[in-house]
């Protein structure tokens, strides 16, 4: 079974390589209110659907989803 999240509680969310850090460098982020944001929340929650955690993926204010070739989604949560 999935977990749950609050869609209104996400303050941010990363797109682009995995195995790097968050600065921006490597992928973009999208808030609220910005043109893809709504998009990479729906395809965030499709991804949840099937999200397992791994050591790292799990952590308190974000979720992190690896999916393949080096790519992640780095949701962001109001803590």
């Amino acid at each position: 079974m999935a977990q749950r999240f609050n869609a209104e509680d996400v303050t941010s969310i990363y797109m682009g390589l995995d195995k790097v850090c968050r600065c921006g460098c490597k992928g973009d982020y999208q808030e609220p209110g910005d043109p893809m944001f709504a998009k990479r929340l729906k395809r965030f929650m499709k991804l949840w659907e099937d999200y397992t955690p791994g050591d790292l993926d799990d952590m308190l204010g974000y979720k992190n989803i690896s999916y393949g070739n080096n790519r992640a989604m780095t949701v962001y949560f109001k803590s």
